[in-house]
């Protein structure tokens, strides 16, 4: 059987980062002369993944000249989301529905993390997988998770409690065709009743009693998500960590 697409979100504006991406996406954001798009490509084909569609939108141009130059050991296209500048990423995910409906592995473009963490993600089996840390302390920025009492899915949101959480979701799920059919409707939904300003994991949270989502632990392998400032200082650490631990 093959892999299945992997689609990477790489449309916003990344306002809160200021310079770093005034001219630039977020996916080009530079970690020790590896861009997040690069890393995340190179990972992607290393865990067996063959073909990856990128949805573009602030300064797309840019991620098409290197996805048209260069050779990240796998099939990559990009994917332009006309609205991406009035719309958060529930209206990339939809973008790409065509893509997703037949089942993917998607991923943030702003995150930095452990390349074994896709080797898991590639041997999940059926079903919908999120990939949560349940290591690091919660706050109010994260993507907190709950589970039920079999370890699935019940709620995926930045407002749950800390206390109640198992953990904080990453930034890559994999979809097997059922759950993306799933959550395509319930991005449909959301984005029909005119809430575009939603990020796609609302439309899983909407959607996780029919998904039956479980989770594929980070083990306490490294990542983070880029936001802003000190998120980059982190990825700039975490990045060099990871470099030193591949050679």
């Amino acid at each position: 059987m093959s892999s299945p697409t992997a689609v990477i979100l790489a449309a916003g504006l990344g306002r809160r980062l200021g310079e770093y991406t005034a001219a630039l996406p977020k996916a080009l954001i530079n970690l020790h002369g590896k861009t997040l798009l690069e890393r995340s490509l190179t990972a992607l084909a290393a865990a067996g993944f063959q073909r990856a569609c990128i949805v573009t939108g602030h300064c797309a141009v840019s991620i098409d000249e290197i996805i048209g130059a260069r050779n990240f050991g796998l099939e990559a296209v990009t994917r332009f989301n006309p609205d991406y500048a009035t719309a958060n990423n529930i209206v990339s995910f939809l973008t790409v529905a065509d893509v997703v409906e037949q089942g993917c592995v998607l991923l943030n473009s702003d995150i930095v993390f452990d390349p074994s963490i896709l080797v898991d993600v590639a041997a999940a089996q059926t079903g919908t997988w999120l990939v949560v840390d349940s290591d690091e302390p919660l706050g109010h920025e994260e993507m907190k998770v709950t589970v039920d009492g079999e370890g699935r899915l019940t709620r995926v949101n930045k407002q749950l409690d800390p206390a109640r959480s198992v953990g904080e979701y990453i930034g890559i799920t994999r979809f097997d065709a059922a759950g993306g059919r799933i959550c395509l409707d319930s991005a449909r939904r959301l984005v029909d009743s005119g809430q575009v300003d939603l990020y796609y994991e609302h439309a899983i949270d909407a959607a996780a009693g029919d998904l039956g989502a479980r989770l594929i632990p980070t083990r306490r392998r490294l990542w983070t998500e880029i936001d802003d400032e000190p998120d980059y200082q982190r990825g700039l650490r975490e990045a060099a960590q990871l470099d030193a631990k591949a050679q």
